[in-house]
């Protein structure tokens, strides 16, 4: 172990060498081919027998004691066998039964564990019918009169009455009798050579006893001290989605999702507990089959120019193949991650074989998917006048007298049949149609179970030229080889793709350049490559037809376990795996495009690689004494590696663009080329204890030690502890037999966490590329800082959790309070040192918030069912401490808006930052010309602020311009002195409402989803009616008719850009009510009857219709008030990207 220590410690030593990358390939290779024979080991014991004279009778019973097999039959058939000699050395099972029967009249069958021996099915009966008679009974021992009893495969059967008690004729020995009854678990038993059989039914799995993982392990739901949520495959299976993230949307309390982009395939931000960091990543770790993922963006392939959104680096996830999600929100639960738990911790589950016979399930659905809305911008025509208006003498547009066309004479009156006509939303938004197709199986036999599926979906884009594909196969294998030894394996094998025009947001993003382009001629396609590189001016079918990106992301996980039982109780389980992902990202921009034009032509590829492996080594004691004490315990340790490699080349002036980027020597110059590779180390102790008292008192203590190689030496190594105490009131004597309250539970915590997400080696002094004189060399750029250390979130949290009415009714109220201290931010440093800045633990960020759930099962009966969950959640953030530095300055890259937003103690992070809109300057703020002569026309005054009228540095304001609040009193609005924080972008409450009705065969799923209270720098207000810096784009409908004008002195919209000098600046009046509720999702089923499914051999079917963001309550006038930045700085900041689909969907389920 010293070894180990001191290889961390010694960044360079400390590697995972390559023979143990190979071993570890091999033994999966060799652990797949054990599995796919394991199955057949339970047929393959082999017997030995040397009888002078025996019987059937006695061999049968040689076989059970040689043997894990059970022989069924009736003793009628045997009886009038005569013995016989049988000498037979290590045979089959199927060879000893052909020899002993192939004279008689009987065959057999062997099912799992059990042969049952019959009479062939053309000789006469002698005893077929067997009447059996039972008592069923609930756990208590309750008799339940109704049960349904019926024969499996057939449609006989017969019910209990008011005793519980039924008698049922049987065809024979292998029949299988099915136990059914509303509220009880469904039960299947053999019938064998039993007359007598009584059932106890269990009632339904109450929430109660569901199943919870939690890290390293599992437990019962009412044995949880933590605040863990979770949803199982049957509720992500209602939302067709394509990516799990979404499926989960707004079903969970605490856990924020939203899309950064409408793009197939692209980010969604997941956020438990709101933002605990500035400079790190607030990403949640994922954990997938065991596998610890920190779903890094920059892994799978994004553009470098167009899309400035990062592709979904869990996209290659299948939601078909999961079993459950289970979030861990609180530090009781998310310590035992240490380092990477800071952000919470989702763990995904994907499914396992089922007992029971072999099922193969086939899912598929076609999809056509529209754009939610379009943004009212001006008409052709309303163009054309809104042109006459700021610019009478000149327009832009093909005619007669100069078809080069630039600035030209607008004649009057304008021939309209001479100039094209566009609306570019219409022109470059279509119908997509997708389609989704997943066939799955499930065995589990004997001691083996098996589980996979293939899938394949082809997304088609709303916008035309793009779409995102997927294929996926997966394979779980579990065996017991026997009371002791188990071993697993679990390989999942996926690849997308994303084709199509670089399309997301941002300041030079396709979707500016759709809603501000003109409308009316044909717009010059390179007339001068020094113009805006948004593409104003560019038409946005040759952005899309020209402008090329293909991402193509390979991903492999693989992993596997042995679990192995010394005594009871006690039991090791070693794990190991990785995931690998590949991909590929190549872009072509033709000399036509905004992004090439300044190049003439450009091609960039870029590669990257990833590979996250572990190894985790763990010992597990739990015992019960004397029923009163239970104790649990875990000790372990872990080993992570985490490879990144990076390679990027650009080349430009493509002479030939024919071949595009599939020819990328066609560019004669090279622009540049880049490669970056980094390691990341991690080894850890750590263990949990869970106490329970009296069965009612649980006590969990978790601790783990994490030492990483991104610290110094001396500060690699985090300590990061948790308590939780939980109290059972229900189990109490005064509740214990209260009708009313089925559970009352009380959760306390309190833990530490950690965070490293940040760069390598910002410990050490970093230099950077720098020229003088011309010249290229390097410069310094951060100073060394020894100290640096791990960020440390501490999180308390009080939970309670209350069942109602045998939990028909079920509550969950969470309370927390999370303080990360020591962040990892670049400190600026005087330059006097050499250096610009160095990486320091300083600042705080708190999180204070509430989360409430409740679960209903409305009604509850033999044909109709109604439930309901209902989630809703606060959350606090605010920034309390960031040293010495004042403020960090947020920027965004693009466009003409920049420097918008800014961290400052007391506000919360991702807020903008400016200006506080006060209404627009009117005509009696102002004198004129000769004593404000009224006859002197508007556009002709020179107009002069009356004093006491704030005025604004820099800006000669006009009635019609923007006002702002004078903040500190001065009578002038100035940079520094009047600004602020004018946005929020974290919500008030957000939370969801999900109903379910089933009647008969038929099912309806509705789910709403919704925010309230948060706000959103709108980018496309700013740039179609701020005027941005140019009078040639496109406005807004609205504004164009309820602008300031003499005639309409309006005190909410000011006068068009260039006549309102302060409509370019950071303002509040961009920051609009980003509140919505949103039908996220309906669906209507229906399932054929299992009869009718049977008779033409189909084990069940299932069809439904599904329609998701089918409408949007909202005030926000921008695509989507959803779609933010990924970054979590930049939250509250739409950049007009791409907009959400509203889907339609039809499909059919199958099981065989």
């Amino acid at each position: 172990m010293y070894k180990i220590y001191a290889a961390l410690k010694c960044r360079r030593n400390f590697s995972i060498p390559s023979k143990f990358i190979l071993t570890m390939k091999l033994t999966f290779v060799l652990l797949t081919a054990v599995f796919l024979q394991v199955g057949a080991s339970t047929r393959a014991q082999n017997i030995s027998i040397n009888k002078q004279s025996t019987s059937l009778k006695e061999v049968f019973q040689l076989i059970e004691k040689q043997t894990s097999f059970t022989v069924v039959y009736d003793s009628k058939i045997i009886k009038a066998t005569k013995p016989f000699s049988l000498t037979v050395k290590d045979v089959s099972i199927e060879t000893l039964l052909n020899r002993c029967l192939r004279d008689l009249d009987l065959d057999y069958v062997i099912s799992m564990n059990t042969i049952v021996v019959r009479k062939k099915p053309n000789t006469p009966d002698l005893v077929m019918i067997t009447r059996v008679t039972g008592k069923v009974v609930d756990s208590k021992g309750t008799p339940i009169p109704g049960v349904s009893i019926r024969i499996k495969g057939s449609n006989k059967g017969t019910s209990t009455d008011m005793d519980g008690k039924y008698t049922i004729d049987v065809p024979e020995p292998t029949s299988i009798l099915v136990f059914t009854s509303i509220g009880y678990n469904v039960k299947e038993l053999l019938v064998g050579n039993e007359k007598v059989i009584d059932v106890t039914l269990m009632e339904e799995v109450k929430s109660l006893d569901d199943i919870v993982v939690i890290g390293y392990g599992t437990v019962n739901k009412k044995d949880l001290t933590g605040s863990v949520s979770s949803i199982k495959a049957d509720e992500i299976s209602k939302s067709k989605v394509t990516s799990f993230q979404e499926a989960i949307q707004g079903k969970m309390a605490g856990v924020q999702i939203s899309s950064s982009s409408g793009e197939p395939g692209a980010a969604m931000n997941i956020s438990i507990r709101g933002a605990n960091t500035i400079y790190g990543s607030t990403s949640p770790l994922f954990v997938i089959d065991g596998i610890p993922y920190d779903a890094n963006a920059n892994e799978v392939g994004t553009a470098s120019i167009g899309n400035k959104t990062s592709a979904n680096p869990l996209a290659n996830l299948n939601p078909n193949d999961i079993e459950s999600v289970d979030v861990l929100k609180d530090a009781s639960s998310t310590a035992i991650y240490g380092s990477r738990g800071a952000n919470g911790v989702v763990i995904i589950t994907t499914k396992t074989g089922k007992l029971g016979a072999p099922k193969i399930d086939y899912d598929g659905y076609m999809s056509f998917s529209n754009a939610t809305k379009k943004l009212g911008v001006l008409s052709p025509d309303e163009y054309l006048d809104y042109r006459r208006i700021v610019s009478p003498n000149t327009i832009l547009f093909y005619n007669d007298t100069n078809k080069d066309g630039l600035y030209n004479e607008l004649d009057e009156p304008v021939d309209l049949s001479k100039l094209e006509k566009h609306d570019w939303q219409d022109e470059t938004l279509q119908t997509g149609v997708s389609q989704n197709h997943n066939i799955s199986f499930s065995v589990k036999k004997d001691n083996t179970s098996y589980a996979g599926g293939i899938g394949y979906l082809d997304q088609g884009a709303i916008v035309r030229n793009n779409d995102f594909k997927r294929y996926s196969a997966r394979l779980k294998v579990d065996q017991d080889f026997n009371t002791k030894l188990k071993i697993g394996l679990n390989i999942s094998l996926s690849q997308t793709g994303q084709d199509g025009a670089s399309q997301s947001g941002g300041g030079d993003g396709l979707f500016n350049g759709i809603v501000q382009n003109l409308v009316i001629s044909k717009p010059i396609e390179f007339y001068d490559p020094l113009w805006d590189r948004a593409g104003a001016y560019i038409s946005p079918l040759t952005m899309i037809d020209d402008a090329y990106k293909s991402a193509a992301t390979v991903q492999n996980n693989i992993s596997g376990y042995l679990n192995y039982k010394f005594i009871p109780g006690l039991t090791l389980n070693i794990s190991g795996g990785g995931i690998l992902t590949s991909s590929k990202t190549k872009e072509f921009y033709g000399k036509k495009t905004s992004w090439g034009v300044g190049d003439n032509g450009l091609g960039i590829i870029q590669d990257q690689k990833a590979a996250s492996i572990f190894n985790t080594n763990q010992l597990t004691y739990e015992k019960w004494f004397n029923k009163n004490h239970y104790l649990n315990a875990m000790i372990a340790t872990e080993i992570n590696q985490y490879t990144y490699e990076y390679f990027s080349v650009q080349k430009s002036n493509f002479a030939d663009e024919s071949t595009g980027i599939d020819d990328i020597a066609k560019g004669t110059i090279a622009k540049g080329s880049a490669s970056y590779k980094d390691v990341n180390r991690r080894l850890s102790y750590f263990g949990r204890l869970n106490y329970t008292l009296l069965t009612k008192h649980l006590f969990t203590g978790t601790f783990r030690a994490d030492g990483s190689d991104k610290f110094g030496k001396g500060k690699r190594f985090g300590y990061f502890p948790s308590f939780a105490y939980g109290w059972l009131i229900s189990e109490e004597p005064f509740l214990k037999n209260s009708k009313q309250i089925s559970n009352l539970k009380l959760r306390l915590s309190y833990g530490e966490t950690g965070n490293e997400r940040i760069e390598s080696y910002r410990y050490l002094a970093r230099l950077e590329n720098a020229f003088y004189n011309g010249e290229l060399g390097q410069a310094p750029a951060s100073s060394a800082n020894p100290n640096l250390k791990w960020e440390t979130t501490i999180q308390y949290n009080a939970g309670i959790d209350l069942g109602l009415f045998n939990n028909r009714i079920e509550l969950t109220l969470d309370v927390y309070s999370k303080q990360t201290k020591n962040m990892l931010l670049p400190v600026y440093v005087p330059g006097r040192t050499g250096y610009n800045q160095q990486w320091q633990n300083i600042g705080r960020v708190d999180n204070k918030g509430i989360e409430f759930q409740i679960n209903t099962k409305n009604i509850k009966s033999k044909d109709f069912n109604w439930e309901t969950s209902f989630n809703i959640s606060s959350n606090r953030n605010e920034v309390k401490d960031i040293g010495n530095i004042g403020y960090i300055p947020v920027t965004m890259g693009g466009g003409w808006i920049t420097n918008v937003g800014r961290v400052t103690v007391g506000q919360p992070i991702g807020t903008a930052y400016g200006y506080v809109f006060d209404g627009v300057y009117q005509i009696n703020d102002f004198t004129w010309d000769n004593n404000s002569d009224p006859t002197i026309p508007h556009d002709k005054r020179f107009y002069v602020p009356k004093p006491g009228v704030v005025q604004v540095t820099g800006v000669n304001v006009r009635p019609g311009s923007s006002k702002f609040k004078d903040l500190n009193g001065d009578g002038i609005v100035d940079l520094d002195n009047d600004r602020t924080t004018i946005s929020r972008s974290t919500p008030k409450f957000f939370g969801g409402l999900n109903n379910t009705i089933r009647y008969k065969n038929f099912d309806l799923n509705i789910f709403l989803e919704g925010a309230y209270g948060n706000q959103i720098f709108n980018e496309s207000k700013y740039r179609l009616e701020g005027g941005v810096s140019s009078t040639w784009m496109n406005i807004n409908k609205d504004f164009f008719y309820n602008r300031w004008t003499t005639e309409n002195p309006s005190n909410t919209y000011g006068d068009f850009g260039d006549l309102n000098k302060t409509a370019t600046l950071t303002s509040s009046y961009f920051v609009e009510d980003a509140s919505y509720l949103r039908l996220k999702n309906v669906s209507i089923g229906y399932r054929f009857s299992d009869d009718l499914m049977k008779k033409i051999g189909v084990g069940s079917a299932r069809i439904y219709v599904n329609g998701s963001n089918l409408h949007t309550w909202t005030k926000y006038t921008g695509y989507d008030p959803e779609i933010q930045s990924e970054n979590a700085l930049l939250a509250g900041f739409d950049r007009i990207s791409y907009p959400r689909a509203r889907v339609y969907t039809i499909g059919l389920n199958v099981g065989f």
